[in-house]
């Protein structure tokens, strides 16, 4: 030992601002890609020929779609939070899942092992 301070590592490849970016950029791929966006397409394109039945305008036809869309796309993020809210824990009421949360919770409570056999196949 010469006393001389050790080396942290090397550099990091990206400064925070440009991690965090590449992050978000990431999280948003992967978000597009849970997105059917042809269905979408075939949607607008399907309110297009509909609204022009009623509307002499073909432009004013694809605006029209486009704005209904573009409405039921501002709606989406409320309402996937208001789902995920709903539907809560996917484990929620998986008997498995609450017996071994059950086991867990015994032996501390009770200072030791239960000697009770674990019952995890239920038919």
């Amino acid at each position: 030992m010469t006393g001389e301070p050790h080396p942290a590592g090397p550099a990091p490849l990206l400064a925070p601002h440009q991690a965090a970016v590449l992050l978000d950029e990431v999280i948003y791929e992967q978000v597009l890609a849970c997105i059917d966006l042809d269905a979408l397409h075939q949607l607008e394109q399907s309110l297009t020929m509909t609204v022009a039945d009623f509307e002499s305008d073909a432009d004013r036809a694809a605006d029209l779609a486009k704005a209904l869309v573009d409405r039921a796309l501002l709606r989406l993020p409320d309402d996937v939070r208001r789902y995920l809210h709903v539907v809560g824990s996917p484990f929620a009421g998986c008997e498995l899942c609450d017996d071994e949360a059950g086991q867990a919770a015994r032996p501390a409570a009770t200072g030791g092992a239960s000697s009770r056999r674990p019952n995890r196949l239920r038919s």
